[in-house]
């Protein structure tokens, strides 16, 4: 019993959404009015499409930036490091040498 009442109402829906559809292509396509409509419509469409491609372009510009923007702030990150590592690098090497010297004067030579 549910069920014949939900295949009813169903049906009911759709019968609903079939006329619905019919109303509006019999006002869009046989009336004058529903011509005058149907270009506007169009017309508000094409402007709305134009108007979102131009939004596109300026995001995608935008974005492009923001790379460009990024890579350059890393590549200067990078060296930066880098340069703090050699530094570190050529400290230790000071420090390693200075170590050897103060350990090893001490020592007698081989002979």
């Amino acid at each position: 019993m549910s069920d014949d009442r939900q295949s009813g109402g169903k049906f009911l829906f759709g019968f609903f959404i079939g006329g619905l559809i019919g109303a509006l292509t019999i006002f869009f396509l046989g009336t004058k009015e529903g011509k005058k409509t149907g270009k506007l419509l169009k017309d508000k469409g094409e402007e709305l499409i134009d108007d979102v491609q131009e939004k596109i372009s300026e995001l995608e510009k935008k974005g492009k930036e923001l790379v460009k923007e990024g890579e350059d702030t890393a590549a200067e990150k990078l060296e930066s490091a880098l340069a703090h590592i050699e530094a570190l690098q050529e400290h230790g090497r000071q420090t390693t040498a200075n170590l050897r010297k103060r350990i090893f004067k001490n020592l007698p030579k081989k002979v």
